[in-house]
């Protein structure tokens, strides 16, 4: 299932749970470099962080799962009928 990721980035703590979890799932391995999700400090402000997906990135959901802060949060896609 796909699902639409909805990203209230204000939430973020940082903790790259959301990073680890995504690569584990895509790579088996816990590098966050490997995730399709990307956490990054914002300006170098400490707690403002941006997060963006790669191309690549399946929509799996595991991510929001994880996510403790509700930074991330998933929503069931509807399919169109047409």
């Amino acid at each position: 299932m796909s699902w639409k990721i909805n990203v209230f980035a204000e939430r973020c703590t940082g903790c790259q749970i959301c990073q680890m979890i995504c690569s584990w799932a895509s790579e088996k391995n816990f590098q966050p470099l490997h995730a399709y999700i990307q956490v990054k400090s914002r300006d170098g402000k400490e707690a403002q962080f941006d997060i963006t997906f790669v191309n690549r990135c399946k929509k799996c959901g595991l991510c929001a799962s994880y996510c403790s802060s509700g930074a991330l949060v998933k929503e069931r896609q509807v399919p169109n009928v047409v």
